[in-house]
């Protein structure tokens, strides 16, 4: 007797050579996903921090002005360790850090790759991580060949911040928590938080761009006299105050919420306190006019910019796990039994 056998939605379906057919059923048994060990836990939090200190260095490279010090890439002055000046020993600090940034955030993806490829809430954002390091890198080389074009190097800066993303995103998978309770409201307001954050980094960069740091003076909340005078690098300066204010407010609400049982308190609480160092040390760089206090105080403002961004990824990835996270759990499972 010959038989006939093809996949059937609940098992194999086999029909012989009299027309008769049957199901050969399966149970099926839930398989949990590999769950990690602390070694990997805590070298994909090292990444993500590692992550923020690089854009923390980047910043005061920009904020010193020693974009330069290292006039070609990759060697800095003809030299793998540069000796002299202040700007190169900026620079090259920069590149270190970056070149250390490089090697963990590889070992990363490399070890989700090898030992937990079936959670995709590892792999993918490891994945991404590593993806976005040609091209920063070939950025950042182009923007010292061309001499610090103001658009590059705030493009390359708004890329440092999704690379955070991404090293955020793997360090929060790898360590084993349940998403955090909230409702639907709480929710959708996290979403429109974090791509209000994304907004004011991007415009935060955009007066990177244009060299707007002191386009409104040393007033707050008004520009040069009026709400925005002063021409387009005021306008940029004052869209980016805009958009501080309405995110500051959001994250306020959020926290509000979470108070009130909405929410995760602690994960909100985290982006509340960055906000408010940052909405000051915002408005006192603005209205310093000392130049050691106002480099510090930029200094802070960059450090302050990476942590609430990371701060919002990491409440929006807590409270909604992305759906492709989800889908993988649900579809997890072996054959053990045929009936």
């Amino acid at each position: 007797m010959s038989e006939s056998v093809r996949p059937g939605p609940d098992g194999l379906l086999i029909n012989d050579d009299q027309g008769c057919a049957r199901v050969k059923r399966f149970d099926y048994r839930v398989v949990p996903p590999p769950s990690t060990t602390l070694p990997f836990r805590l070298v994909a939090l090292l990444a993500a921090v590692s992550a923020w200190a690089l854009v923390v260095v980047g910043g005061v490279v920009r904020i010193t002005e020693s974009g330069l010090g290292c006039p070609d890439w990759p060697l800095c002055d003809g030299r793998v360790v540069p000796a002299g000046s202040t700007a190169a020993a900026f620079e090259f600090s920069h590149r270190a850090t970056a070149a250390a940034v490089i090697i963990v955030t590889i070992v990363v993806a490399a070890w989700a790759w090898m030992r937990y490829r079936p959670r995709r809430d590892l792999v993918v954002p490891a994945t991404a991580a590593v993806a976005f390091i040609p091209g920063q890198a070939l950025l950042g080389a182009v923007v010292v060949w061309l001499e610090l074009p103001g658009w590059m190097v705030g493009v390359h800066f708004v890329i440092g911040l999704l690379f955070l993303a991404a090293t955020t995103l793997t360090a929060v998978a790898a360590w084993p928590r349940p998403a955090a309770a909230a409702t639907r409201g709480f929710v959708r307001l996290a979403r429109v938080t974090l791509a209000a954050g994304l907004a004011l980094v991007s415009l935060g960069a955009a007066v990177v761009a244009m060299d707007a740091d002191h386009a409104c003076g040393a007033q707050w909340p008004a520009c040069n006299g009026s709400f925005a005078a002063g021409g387009p690098e005021a306008a940029v300066q004052v869209a980016h105050r805009t958009v501080a204010y309405a995110t500051t407010a959001l994250i306020v609400v959020l926290a509000v919420l979470a108070w009130r049982d909405r929410g995760p308190r602690l994960l909100a609480a985290l982006p509340l306190a960055a906000a408010v160092a940052q909405f000051g040390f915002g408005v006192a760089l603005v209205v310093t006019e000392t130049k050691t206090v106002h480099e510090v105080l930029a200094g802070l403002h960059v450090a302050g910019s990476g942590a609430v961004w990371a701060f919002l990824v990491l409440l929006a990835v807590r409270v909604d796990p992305p759906r492709w996270v989800r889908a993988r759990a649900a579809r997890m499972g072996a054959p053990v039994t045929a009936r």
